[in-house]
């Protein structure tokens, strides 16, 4: 990329200033922080629909093992045969047998997994969409803040260096309520349609087809309203997607991202994150969701290891592949130490299985978190039982660690925020659980 700034390319541009009116500028009040970096990013994955963490690592000993298999007769995971879970370790939890390179990542060390993670009491909920409202506002029990916790930390990071041209980005169609607030997030699904194409000769340098849509497309949205911010938005997205080449990637040797089937999507976007990590542009966040969880019939047999037949283990199994995937990709570039990878959904399920062989609402689940800085290969927190009395209401899984205790480690120990009580507010974080190694950032208080 030689020399070139965040500044340098919007002056550069065929688009003026006063198009994009300051849009991805980064021009926030807050001062700039010596903390900002661009070194580090976290990469937060929302499974959307409420995934069944307890068929994603369920016990395989002990004496959760034999309530596992009684309240769920038709859909647990087996111990021995195709569908066998694969054991963690020493431990009496295993993996579904579909996550083979989740499994791998743990065996090296580079997967984390928290059990019981989910609301503090009293503001459980069993509905979509306040509960992924709380979670991605990072506020449980309200969604009136008006902004994300992703939105939060960025700005309690303060001015955006010039030299980071993406500090955010959301591979998709939308950006997500965690991003809430945060004007100059890059929101992009497929890199190739955002292409103006020369059809029609060249005007400086510049095909004329393109210059006269992104002269059409300024000239459209020079307001300063919702409508004209979004325009500019994407208009500037459109040149600098084309300027990068961004379409353009060749992923690390070994990273095998999946192509067809129900996570061929999910595939391509991961591979866009690491696209645009690799090419040094600032990135501090990226979002990445991946829905189809809300497993209320026909979730997979427990006997079923063919997965055109197992929908809950075809849908693991493309997570699983593309988590991998993207930790080979950074691995490859010597970038796997910057990167961690957070994963969870809205609530768990019911402990029992329903008379359609899927699952309801619940509420505890277990987090993923991955990357080269992490203490992977351990299980983290504790799980609530299964056993009569354990469960939460009789029927889910309890929740032990508040979701935001793992996202504050992280925030903390990877990113370097020293601003937690603005990213969680009214948040008393109780300490790191150990995830990341100790960073000079826990000798300082939280503001």
């Amino acid at each position: 990329m030689g020399n070139l700034t965040r500044r340098g390319f919007l002056k550069g541009s065929t688009l003026c200033l006063t198009a994009l009116g300051g849009l991805r500028l980064g021009l926030h009040a807050d001062p700039a922080r010596a903390a900002w970096s661009g070194d580090r990013f976290l990469v937060y994955v929302y499974l959307r629909g409420g995934i069944d963490g307890l068929n994603m690592v369920c016990p395989i000993a002990g004496p959760d093992r034999v309530p596992y298999e009684q309240r769920r007769p038709n859909i647990h995971l087996r111990t021995t045969g195709a569908t066998a879970a694969l054991p963690l370790g020493a431990s009496s939890f295993g993996l579904n047998f579909a996550a083979t390179g989740l499994h791998e990542l743990y065996g090296q060390g580079k997967l984390a997994i928290v059990h019981g993670t989910g609301f503090p009491p009293g503001q459980i909920t069993r509905s979509h969409f306040d509960a992924q409202d709380y979670m991605e506002h990072g506020t449980p029990g309200s969604s009136s803040i008006g902004t994300g916790w992703l939105a939060r930390h960025l700005a309690s990071a303060g001015q955006v260096p010039d030299a980071a041209m993406i500090p955010a980005f959301s591979a998709g169609s939308n950006a997500p309520a965690s991003l809430l607030g945060r004007r100059d997030a890059m929101v992009l699904d497929d890199p190739n349609s955002y292409h103006p194409n020369a059809n029609n000769g060249n005007v400086d340098g510049v095909p004329r087809y393109k210059l006269s849509t992104l002269m059409t497309l300024q000239n459209l949205y020079q307001g300063t309203g919702d409508l004209d911010r979004a325009g500019a938005g994407a208009t500037e997205t459109v040149e600098l997607v084309d300027t990068l080449n961004i379409a353009s990637y060749t992923p690390s040797p070994g990273a095998n991202y999946p192509s067809t089937g129900v996570a061929a999507t999910l595939g391509n976007q991961a591979k866009l994150i690491a696209n645009i990590a690799k090419r040094g542009l600032g990135l501090q966040v990226a979002t990445l969701d991946y829905g189809g969880w809300d497993t209320h019939e026909n979730q997979g047999d427990g006997t079923q290891a063919d997965l055109n037949q197992n929908q809950y283990a075809a849908r693991l199994a493309g997570l699983s592949q593309t988590l991998h995937a993207l930790y080979t990709d950074l691995a490859g570039s010597g970038m796997a130490n910057r990167m961690v990878v957070v994963v969870h959904s809205e609530f768990g399920r019911r402990v029992r299985e329903n008379a359609n062989r899927g699952t309801d609402h619940g509420s505890a689940n277990p987090m993923l978190v991955l990357g080269g800085r992490i203490r992977g290969g351990q299980l983290y927190g504790s799980f609530g039982g299964l056993q009569d009395g354990q469960l939460f209401q009789n029927e889910d899984v309890a929740t032990t660690t508040d979701f935001r205790r793992v996202l504050s480690e992280v925030v903390t120990g990877h990113l370097g925020s020293t601003a937690l009580g603005s990213v969680f507010p009214g948040y008393a974080y109780p300490g790191p659980l150990g995830l990341l190694p100790g960073d000079p950032i826990f000798a300082a208080s939280f503001d």
